[in-house]
């Protein structure tokens, strides 16, 4: 097994992290029901579509039901980039905060690197826009220098590539004395991503940071039966015959279901089965970038660090237990709590170089991540390599991203 996670001992290494849903919690619901199975086992999303998938008229509504819990709320909108915003609740606006802070202690690690590295990729499974609105937010405020890289190049019409993900962006000093590259997080959404459009030609994909579209508006009678059966769902007292009852009774002729579903099969992402992309531009751009983060696990130096992942992607667990091969790789899976742990270890009981992040104070979730386990505030000045540091370093003693400065 791979020693205890300590971020000083890997933060100069090529550093790669997978995103799930459990970071976005409070933001948008996880994958989880309440009702049960057969045998008494919870119900996830996944797991009801894969019972009904013979069922068209079943899987139609339980996509509803997702749309309008896990989707909708995540689509890109107009908003403004000074926080708080008002059109997020308490609690949304919580969960973007962390995105914040775990965004500025990445930009922290990052400056700690060789001034010719600097850079990390972000593999992210979520639909939702919270990476992009962390940092619109987090550029605004001018708080440090840093470049995210979603894959896109353009003005007005930015189109998507993976091969763009190769840029780097060099900051040149006064009469071109110095050239330093600036630190760069490369976000890749591996379920593809609501932002994603086609573009004029056949082989092109537009990024759409604005209005989005694919809103799909409910009607009232709709809206009914779509709230009864998340009601069912989510009551940890219903079971199997309880849904097979709810399904029976249910007067589908109030539900627009080819409507949505041609206008939801139209979202370029990966649903929560084995269902393909609808359209081969987009399955081409999901395997780019498979391939692109079995490339950076293949590196020599290399870690992965997951964070809100239940590695329930069969294509996803495939790839990195293949890529554990490579022995300079390490991997550290963040678990929620102790029967997470116990579910990790049993996944990736075959592998000596994957490692754990717990805690021993409760739950781990994204807050407690941040606090304590992928900070630099646990290592005092002294602990870290002085050539890492530079002549007028930002202060890395803090949670808080470093302070703008230095040359435009």
């Amino acid at each position: 097994m791979a020693s205890e996670f300590k971020l000083l001992d890997i933060y100069e290494q090529n550093l790669n992290f997978l995103i799930g849903a459990g970071a976005s919690y409070g933001f948008l619901p996880t994958l989880a029901l309440e009702a049960k199975d057969e045998i008494g086992n919870k119900y996830t999303f996944e797991t009801l579509a894969k019972k009904y998938e013979s069922n068209e008229q079943a899987t139609k509504l339980l996509f509803m039901l997702y749309y309008q819990e896990c989707i909708r709320d995540g689509l890109p909108k107009v908003f403004s980039s000074i926080p708080p915003n008002p059109n997020r609740t308490p609690e949304q606006e919580s969960v973007v905060h962390e995105y914040k802070r775990f965004l500025s202690n990445l930009i922290n690690v990052l400056n700690r690197q060789k001034p010719s590295e600097r850079r990390a990729n972000i593999f992210t499974t979520n639909y939702d826009n919270c990476f992009e609105t962390a940092t619109e937010e987090l550029l605004s405020e001018r708080a440090a220098k840093f470049i995210v890289n979603d894959g896109s190049v353009g003005f007005q019409k930015r189109t998507f590539h993976t091969s763009n993900f190769n840029h780097r962006v060099v900051n040149k000093g006064a009469f071109d004395r110095h050239d330093t590259l600036l630190p760069q997080v490369n976000l890749l959404h591996a379920h593809g991503s609501v932002h994603w459009e086609q573009g004029q030609s056949d082989n092109e994909i537009n990024l759409n940071y604005g209005q989005s579209s694919y809103i799909i508006i409910f009607e009232q009678n709709e809206l009914d039966i779509i709230r009864a059966f998340k009601g069912l769902l989510y009551d940890s007292t219903k079971s199997l015959s309880d849904i097979e009852d709810f399904l029976r009774s249910c007067d589908f002729s109030n539900l627009r279901l080819d409507y949505f579903w041609d206008k939801y099969t139209s979202i370029p992402i990966v649903n929560p089965t084995k269902w393909k992309f609808h359209e081969t531009l987009f399955e081409e751009a999901y395997y780019q970038i498979l391939r692109h983060l079995s490339y950076e696990l293949e590196r020599p130096n290399s870690v992965l660090i997951t964070f809100g992942f239940s590695f329930a992607d069969e294509h996803l667990l495939s790839l990195i237990r293949r890529a554990l091969s490579n022995p300079s790789l390490t991997m550290y899976v963040s678990c929620f709590n102790n029967d997470e742990l116990i579910s990790m270890q049993d996944k990736f009981k075959d592998y000596s170089n994957v490692g754990y992040i717990c805690s021993e104070e409760g739950d781990l979730d994204f807050k407690h991540f941040n606090d304590a386990k992928f900070t630099l505030d646990n290592y005092d000045r002294k602990s870290v390599r002085q050539d890492s540091i530079e002549p007028t370093p930002p202060s890395f003693l803090s949670s808080e991203v470093a302070p703008y400065g230095g040359e435009q």
